[in-house]
């Protein structure tokens, strides 16, 4: 029997601590004007179930490098557009291929947008999803990538593979967030799981969340203006989901001291979410013997492939792919 007094009296004291605890707005709306439907979508097939995808690869090419990359909170495959294009245009040995995420705006099961019952499930979907690529390209390296949340997912499905299998070769975590801001208390993270085991599908919207408050995103746009734009923006998202953002975020240091390969980790001096010491202890967690490459953009925000510096953050991944070929 739900506590309806003790929910909503939890509920009031949670909204203003949630979008300072950098879950309810780990947003990864992308500054598109368009969005465009590749027309090969297919499938994520796990229990009859099937989740688009995109891809960009260059026609007749065989890559020998594949990589497969996870949008974020609030996001779309679209959002690696601009990665895909410019490897096309320079790396066509290259191959990316990005999947819409479970739960997310563009869940073909509208009733589960916003929501996520078993984070199991985004293990799950990756290592499907893997197998497939490994399918069609049986002979290049598999490298997965992570944006904000889907660093989120990434890092933890590579903690829960079985340890006599390499899931991936290679690693790349954009924006990951990686810890729970300073600024916010303990109690208030423990606020939110409760709320979260009283009513774990109760719904609440960003703006509910934030108090007002907007998180720049860019040099030039801010997370509200962008959410208005996308059609794949969720208006509402369970208290489960949050909650589980949450302890994703908690736990990513133990993530890291499972990996064993190279891992590359990109982060702009201006995140909202995550700072630069978080981020050292987050490397600072892989063991010494995997390779880690840091890459610190002291003058980039949250969405580094589409802020101003994006062409040095896209050369860069490109570079550090081409080194895998070595």
């Amino acid at each position: 029997m739900i506590d309806m007094g003790l929910l909503r009296r939890t509920l009031t004291y949670l909204r203003p601590a949630v979008c300072l605890a950098g879950v309810a707005l780990l947003s990864q709306c992308a500054h598109h004007e368009t969005l465009v439907a590749y027309k090969d979508q297919a499938l994520v097939e796990r229990k009859n179930e099937t989740f688009g995808y995109r891809k960009w690869l260059a026609k007749d090419a065989d890559p020998d490098v594949v990589i497969i990359a996870l949008h974020g909170f609030d996001g779309a495959s679209i959002d690696y557009e601009n990665l895909g294009k410019d490897i096309l245009k320079n790396q066509p040995k290259t191959a990316l291929y990005a999947y819409e995420v479970r739960g997310q705006g563009s869940d073909p099961k509208r009733v589960r947008r916003g929501d996520i019952d078993d984070p199991a499930d985004w293990y799950r979907d990756l290592d499907t999803f893997t197998g497939i690529i490994r399918k069609r390209h049986p002979h290049a390296k598999i490298v997965w990538m992570g944006e904000s949340m889907g660093a989120l997912i990434t890092a933890h499905s590579w903690q829960q593979a079985p340890l006599d299998r390499k899931p991936c070769d290679a690693l790349i975590f954009s924006s990951p967030v990686v810890k729970i801001r300073k600024d916010v208390p303990p109690w208030k993270v423990g606020l939110l799981n409760t709320a979260a085991e009283i009513a774990p599908t109760a719904r609440l919207s960003l703006e509910q969340l934030s108090g007002g408050q907007d998180v720049q995103m860019t040099h030039t746009t801010k997370h509200t203006e962008q959410a208005e734009t996308n059609a794949w923006h969720v208006e509402k998202n369970t208290l489960r989901l949050l909650s589980t953002l949450g302890r994703h975020i908690e736990s990513m240091d133990a993530c890291a001291t499972t990996f064993r390969v190279p891992v590359l980790v990109l982060h702009g001096g201006k995140d909202f979410f995550t700072d630069e010491e978080a981020i050292r202890s987050f490397t600072g967690s892989i063991p010494k013997g995997t390779p880690v490459t840091t890459r610190i953009y002291p003058d980039a925000y949250h969405l580094l492939m589409y802020d101003t510096l994006k062409d040095e953050v896209i050369r860069d991944v490109e570079k550090w792919v081409d080194g895998l070929r070595k």
